[in-house]
């Protein structure tokens, strides 16, 4: 099994964008597959991210740290996944029910193993 890293990338926030019912309906659906693919061993950790993010960077020798980007795409969350190959991670993410509620990407990561 190889380790990938899928990134929920949204326009918008589900949280605020769907009514109270397709929220709770969302939140029932995300449940279910995520426990899904828990109980088949595919999912290491998943987690929904928080606005307030920051990024780091390095120009001309000098550390800077500011907001994140302003756009209207948003990184949603991640999961830490394994799967035999890269088909069977992009299968995985294909069945997100994300892309039933709101207009969303995911990208699919694999995890280049570190020799020890």
């Amino acid at each position: 099994m190889s380790e990938f890293l899928l990134i929920v990338r949204t326009e918008g926030e589900v949280w605020t964008m769907l009514s109270p019912d397709k929220l709770r309906e969302h939140i029932e659906h995300g449940t279910a597959y995520i426990g899904k693919y828990i109980k088949q061993g595919n999912i290491k950790s998943a987690q929904p991210l928080d606005r307030g993010s920051r990024i780091v960077s390095k120009t001309d020798g000098l550390l800077k740290d500011a907001p994140f980007n302003e756009t209207k795409e948003v990184i949603a969350g991640y999961f830490l996944i394994e799967a035999e190959t890269l088909e069977q991670a992009v299968a995985i993410a294909k069945e997100n029910p994300i892309f039933d509620d709101i207009k969303s990407k995911i990208e699919v990561h694999p995890i280049k193993p570190i020799p020890t």
